[in-house]
């Protein structure tokens, strides 16, 4: 087989295993991405339920 060749498969290979730790990455940064959106939520929401807890006059001068 010539070096032709050889560095023909060699890069291949190279672009195989890039591709593969590319489509893992972006897996994992999705994850991240439903971590954080979780965790907004459930900020979002206990900050709703703090402000429904609070009188009406606390709310209103918060607002202005």
């Amino acid at each position: 087989m010539s070096n032709t060749e050889h560095y023909l498969i060699d890069t291949a290979d190279q672009c195989v295993k890039l591709a593969r730790a590319g489509r893992a990455m972006a897996d994992q940064l999705e994850a991240m991405s439903n971590q954080l959106m979780a965790k907004a939520v459930e900020l979002d929401t206990a900050q709703q339920r703090d402000d429904a807890k609070q009188p009406n006059t606390v709310k209103k001068a918060a607002r202005k």
